[in-house]
């Protein structure tokens, strides 16, 4: 019972974290869950579990290296291939001998072959922290592309290293030139075990097909079940499980962008599922390090070790800024600027060095390399120095955590806008509104029905953009801005004259006349105080006239609806009257959105739902499917031309895969 107490305090804990970092993201996820599990230890429930060495790999290491290997972007690797090896793996064994020597001759006490050990533990670098850091600053793309593919390989070059080292403290022999050879059988070994393994699986996938077992159920267990048996496989085999697992996932990663009908379902459930087991996994062991802290920084102070307090400091912060040098100075000197440079972009090359040393945070892989570092050696005695690495292990991950949350941020211009880009988000909706021009278009008497009701869907995506991206910068034509004021006018005339006449009741008028008085200022970037004033007491006064009213919600909706439809009918005229009087792409741009309005109003009053009893679901199929092709050459169309990202374009095509699968779910 107090380790399912324990753990449900982790998952919260993690949650918290995500939460936290919402309200200040100048603190990366990372650091808030080290913070977060230091604090667990100070609950008066006497929380704690200690985890077997061994089980650290299996249970960590296996599924995060295949999650990240199976959802790496293969261009990127390919098309930066030589500095992302570079970094990957060559900077990867530089450090591991360098950082070994130079952490012997920093502490005498830990022999050689064990500071191979720390060292090799600290040669995966993470990428949440930077990802964190990313999100807040312009960090240069290739360069971003190239840490986040060093970060996939490094964690198997990394742990390879390590695991290599370890062997050698525990068994107390070592041959280099039988290292060498070793490493070539069980490296390739794995690679080869993965991608054998990776075939079988996918034949038995195809097996349990063919028996009818399309359930998504089945098949997601069967992929959260895949690194932890090839990785154990491989181990019980005699080769790199790592290695393996990294293959396998790879191998994964060509048919996770193969939408079609039998696997887009399993890919959108796999791919939320692994985003939610990676980040849980992340954060249990950033936690587990927190949890971790109170003790170490006791231990410290009680003088368990025959080196000082302030001497352990000292070895950590140099171990750090050994890494740092050696990251710096070898990406100064192997990495080619254009490599790194965009082309709009004129980076120094010290200034992209600087980037590279101060973004090798160190993290989960670190962590849990360390953690699986066993107590006794082959010949029953204990492992060298083994507290003493684990606590500089932590406090390197501490420090260079610290280092890229606050002090690579100062290197790198901050983000003056979150999200989608203003440009990208008008492309969006450009391309919205050209589907739906397309689909009028192609109206006939057989597919009216049908076709309207499509169009209704794109009107309704194209509101929930807007709403989503609701900010002045995306008005920044003038004369739309102008044309805007001046329809705003139009609805403040026509309800005015409405509620003269007795067609609206005033509380319901008075509503309509505020919202418009609100986008007014807006547009205008004008607010009249005396004019808010009388508005305050214009509402006072209806609401002691109309007091009886007050209780009547619903017959005021109404009024607000009947209001809404009559004003959109007397806009449309007037702009249809102002396009027909010459071009006026303002004019049409409004015309789609009052369209736009008029179309979700009926849906609220319910034409829609007798529209669906009557027209044939296969033609809404039909005509919805043409509208997503439109939708993906409108795509295309809009990156040849440098209007959105690769990324953007990548996203809006998983929206319309996912809005396909509810169209087929639903029929």
């Amino acid at each position: 019972m107090l380790l399912f107490e324990y753990v449900l305090v982790l998952l919260a804990a993690i949650l918290l974290s995500n939460v936290i970092n919402r309200f200040i993201p100048s603190i990366s996820v990372p650091v808030v869950q080290i913070i977060l599990g230091a604090c667990i230890c100070f609950l008066p429930f006497g929380f704690g579990v200690a985890l077997d060495p061994e089980l650290f790999f299996v249970l960590f290491i296996a599924p995060l290296v295949f999650n990240t290997s199976k959802t790496a972007d293969k261009k990127s690797l390919w098309e930066l291939k030589k500095p992302i090896l570079n970094m990957a793996i060559i900077l990867v064994f530089v450090t591991v001998i360098a950082g070994g020597y130079f952490v012997h001759f920093l502490i005498p006490a830990i022999p050689l072959a064990a500071a191979f050990v720390l060292i090799a533990a600290l040669g995966p670098t993470d990428d949440v922290a930077v990802a964190s850091v990313a999100k807040r600053v312009n960090m240069p793309p290739k360069i971003m592309n190239i840490l986040q593919g060093e970060s996939i390989i490094n964690d198997a070059s990394g742990i390879v290293s390590f695991q290599f080292a370890l062997a050698a403290v525990v068994t107390g022999t070592f041959s280099f030139a039988g290292a060498i050879g070793k490493f070539l059988i069980i490296g390739f070994g794995g690679i080869l075990l993965g991608l054998l393994l990776t075939g079988i699986k996918y034949l038995f996938v195809r097996w349990v097909r063919s028996l009818g077992m399309e359930n998504i159920t089945i098949h997601i267990l069967i992929q959260l079940l895949t690194p932890f048996l090839i990785y154990m496989i491989a181990e019980a085999l005699g080769t790199s499980g790592v290695l393996a697992v990294f293959a396998a996932g790879i191998a994964h990663s060509f048919g996770r962008d193969k939408l079609n009908p039998e696997t887009a379902s399993l890919n959108i459930a796999s791919q939320s599922i692994w985003s939610v087991l990676s980040f849980t996994l992340d954060g249990i062991v950033f936690i587990i390090l927190g949890t971790q802290l109170p003790g170490i920084i006791r231990t410290v102070l009680q003088g368990a070790y025959d080196i000082s307090t302030w001497e352990i400091l000292l070895y950590i912060f140099a171990v750090t800024s050994m890494l740092i040098i050696i990251r710096l100075a070898w990406s100064f000197c192997t990495i080619r600027k254009k490599e790194y440079s965009e082309d709009k972009s004129s980076l120094h090359k010290f200034k992209a060095s600087l980037i590279f040393g101060l973004s090798g945070a160190r993290g989960t892989v670190t962590l849990a390399s360390v953690m699986s570092i066993p107590l006794l050696l082959d010949n029953g005695t204990m492992f060298p120095q083994r507290d003493l690495i684990i606590l500089i292990s932590t406090g390197v991950i501490l420090v260079s955590l610290v280092i890229t949350n606050f002090i690579l941020p100062l290197l790198i211009e901050k983000k003056t806008n979150q999200g989608r880009s203003a440009a990208e988000t008008g492309a969006y909706l450009e391309i919205l509104r050209n589907v739906i021009s397309q689909l009028g278009i192609q109206i006939n008497s057989e597919n009216k029905s049908a076709t309207e009701l499509v169009i209704r869907s794109y009107y309704g995506r194209t509101a929930n953009l807007q709403h989503t991206n609701h900010s002045d910068h995306y008005y920044q034509d003038e004369n739309e801005r102008l044309l805007r004021i001046r329809v705003l006018e139009w609805e403040r005339a026509h309800t005015n004259d409405m509620m003269e006449h007795k067609l609206i009741s005033g509380p319901a008028a008075l509503h309509y006349l505020d919202m418009l008085d609100k986008l007014t200022e807006r547009f205008s970037g004008k607010r009249n105080f005396f004019r808010t004033l009388q508005k305050t007491a214009e509402r006072l006064s209806h609401m002691l006239h109309h007091r009886k009213r007050r209780g009547e919600d619903t017959f005021i909706h109404e009024e607000l609806l009947t209001l809404m439809e009559a004003n959109n009918h007397y806009v449309l005229e007037q702009l249809y009257r102002l396009k027909e009087a010459g071009n006026n792409p303002a004019a049409e741009k409004l015309i789609m959105e009052y369209e736009m309005s008029r179309s979700i109003q009926e849906t609220r009053r319910g034409l829609e739902g007798a529209m669906h009893q009557e027209t044939d679901e296969n033609k809404i199929a039909e005509v919805s499917s043409a509208g997503f092709q439109i939708e993906r050459d409108q795509i295309q169309m809009m990156f040849e031309n440098g209007r959105i990202s690769r990324d953007t374009a990548k996203e809006m095509r998983s929206n319309i895969s996912l809005l396909e699968l509810q169209l087929k779910s639903g029929n």
